[in-house]
């Protein structure tokens, strides 16, 4: 897939779907996920958005809580651009930023980038320049941090280009012109010509400006020269775009002609509306200026008919996402039943010994990130053998089970808190960010309810025994440290008499 990705489209798509169907076959959900990504992925570069869109948002809700930040960045990013060319701009302007949030806090600076100028690019046609402005300055900060230098110039040469053209646009030729200059610092002769577009339309728009006919006269052949070039009018529209708004300025119809003609052709290869309806308002603009009353019909006829299409499109999206979503929640909600079931404790309705070391490794890694307090307390019940021995085992597993809804009344609710059973008459408790006289008063709490319990059940006084570690986490630590440290607090406690609490920072406090 990485040797036809950027070479042959048509072959990438082929193998992705070989790779979708394999994964399907490997009943593994993670891969499953990431599969649907891929194919979404080049069914996007082969254009066809429609099948895309179903793939990237399958995909996308499987993986956007993994560590996939790469595929995560690049999925919203195409489904901003699919959004955007089928007419629906607040959902791209929600996949954008979600691209650009994700890139910013794992520092992937090249898709933070590349999102930034799309999302400058749907700015601009939404007719916010100066957000435009800012989201464009900000891809050519992200290009600092970018090591690989064909990709940084090329985004850098991307950035200037339309950040040039803005301030062409708003009359600021001072700015325009040092932009273009630090383009022109940009080494691009190793760009193609699809990406060096830009850098050309903005010299273009520039020289054009300040009325230096000759170089104006130079960038305008080159622009027109390039667009009968490039390959794939759908991504590059805002270029070809920018050709026919100044084109349209100078009144150079019979250029629009064959224009528009060319990219009727292109765009006759990919389903992409929103570009036909936005090119046959270009046309309409023209055959008003030049008075042509049957090809302005004609065109506000075509605008009528892919404008019905959108709509029914728009429908088709509707219900194929409502019943995507449908399928996802249904499967969310099984995998929640599955998992739950797999990881609680079945007599005290708890979280289980699993669950709780997946919990103890988050835990620590907040605690050590945010530098705050991590508390584990170990306990287990006095005497738990002579409860058996004395009053039954289905006695000792009635103490246990009103025990686990003891802690649910305590401590539900509350985020800070979590507890576990460990295994027999033991229980784990983690306190998130608490001190030693929160910890204790809550160490006091289970003392109570423990009490309360076993008279609840009529077996008289039943006491524990608890040991608590809390500390915040040094560079040292593991998380299996705490819960040594803890249980090394608890056998102290057993040893000098069971029936109390007993709280360190560290196994030398004892």
């Amino acid at each position: 897939m990485e040797a036809a990705k950027n070479v042959d489209s048509e072959r990438y798509v082929d193998i992705a779907c070989d790779f979708f169907d394999m994964a399907q076959e490997c009943g593994n959900d993670s891969l499953r996920n990431y599969s649907s990504c891929i194919l979404g992925d080049a069914l996007f570069r082969n254009n066809e958005f429609s099948q895309a869109v179903y793939y990237l948002s399958s995909g996308i809700q499987g993986i956007i809580n993994s560590d996939e930040y790469d595929m995560i960045c690049r999925c919203f990013n195409e489904m901003g651009i699919i959004m955007r060319s089928e007419g629906h701009f607040i959902s791209s302007e929600e996949n954008y930023l979600n691209c650009i949030d994700i890139a910013r806090v794992h520092r992937i600076y090249y898709q933070e980038a590349a999102g930034c100028v799309n999302f400058a690019s749907l700015c601009e046609e939404m007719g916010a320049k100066n957000e435009a402005l800012e989201y464009n300055y900000r891809a050519v900060e992200c290009c600092q941090f970018i090591d690989n230098p064909e990709i940084k110039n090329m985004l850098l040469d991307k950035a200037y280009a339309h950040i040039s053209k803005l301030y062409v646009r708003q009359g600021d030729l001072e700015y325009a012109k040092k932009i273009l200059d630090l383009m022109d610092e940009i080494d691009s002769k190793t760009l193609d010509a699809d990406t060096n577009f830009d850098a050309m339309i903005s010299r273009w728009y520039y020289y054009n400006a300040v009325k230096e006919g000759e170089l104006a006269k130079k960038y305008k052949q080159e622009c027109i020269d390039a667009f009968y070039k490039v390959k794939d009018v759908v991504l590059l529209f805002d270029e070809i775009e920018a050709i026919v708004r100044l084109l349209m300025a100078q009144k150079e119809y019979k250029e629009l002609e064959k224009i528009f003609e060319r990219v009727e052709i292109k765009a006759e290869e990919d389903e992409v509306i929103n570009i036909r309806l936005r090119m046959e308002k270009w046309k309409i603009k023209m055959y008003e200026a030049v008075d042509d009353k049957a090809k302005i019909a004609q065109s506000a006829y075509n605008y009528y008919r892919y404008d019905s299409k959108r709509s029914n499109d728009n429908r088709k999206s509707f219900i194929t996402t409502l019943r995507l979503k449908t399928e996802l929640l249904q499967q969310k909600t099984k995998n929640l039943f599955l998992s739950a079931q797999a990881e609680t404790d079945t007599l005290t309705g708890l979280a289980n010994r699993m669950k709780l070391n997946n919990v103890i490794d988050e835990l620590f890694t907040m605690a050590s990130d945010k530098g705050v307090n991590l508390g584990v307390e170990m306990m287990d019940v006095d005497l738990f053998k002579h409860v058996n021995d004395t009053y039954g085992h289905a006695k000792g597993d009635e103490l246990l089970a009103n025990m686990g809804q003891g802690f649910r009344e305590i401590f539900d609710g509350l985020e800070n808190i979590f507890v576990a059973r460990y295994g027999g008459d033991e229980f784990i408790v983690y306190y998130f960010d608490m001190s030693d006289e929160e910890i204790l008063d809550a160490a006091a709490e289970i003392k109570e309810m423990v009490l309360k319990v076993g008279h609840d059940i009529g077996i008289g006084d039943v006491t524990v025994s608890q040991g608590i570690v809390n500390h915040v986490p040094d560079h040292l630590n593991r998380a299996w440290d705490y819960l040594n440290a803890a249980d090394y607090a608890l056998y102290h406690v057993k040893e000098n008499g069971k029936a109390n609490v007993r709280l360190i920072h560290g196994r030398r406090d004892i």
